[in-house]
């Protein structure tokens, strides 16, 4: 009706976002694969969405969806991390900012 494009995913196949300036990447399993989808978007016009849904705040540039992360370490340098249950990903960054709510969560 209004010539605009609309991405729907189940919340549960959502495995964290990420934003690049005014891009937000959506990283998501579809049948076993992960992938990718950019949606121009501040993080924090998603903010209230993303909670809705159950997707956290883990960085000014990151939400991550709780049931995804296998654990979360603090590495050499001191930096918080998550791991994620997706081989091939590399670790979110939990800012210092959003650590307690995170780990409460899990």
């Amino acid at each position: 009706e209004y010539q605009k494009l609309r991405f729907v995913i189940a919340s549960d196949a959502v495995i964290f976002l990420r934003s690049e300036e005014n891009y937000v990447n959506i990283h998501y399993t579809d049948g076993g694969k992960t992938k990718k989808f950019v949606l121009r978007s501040s993080m924090r016009a998603l903010e209230e969405l993303m909670a809705r849904h159950g997707l956290v705040r883990c960085h000014r540039s990151y939400f991550i969806n709780p049931d995804q992360v296998k654990m979360i370490r603090k590495e050499s340098s001191g930096m918080v991390v998550a791991e994620l249950n997706v081989e091939g990903l590399e670790p979110v960054p939990i800012s210092r900012k959003y650590q307690d709510e995170v780990t409460r969560l899990l």
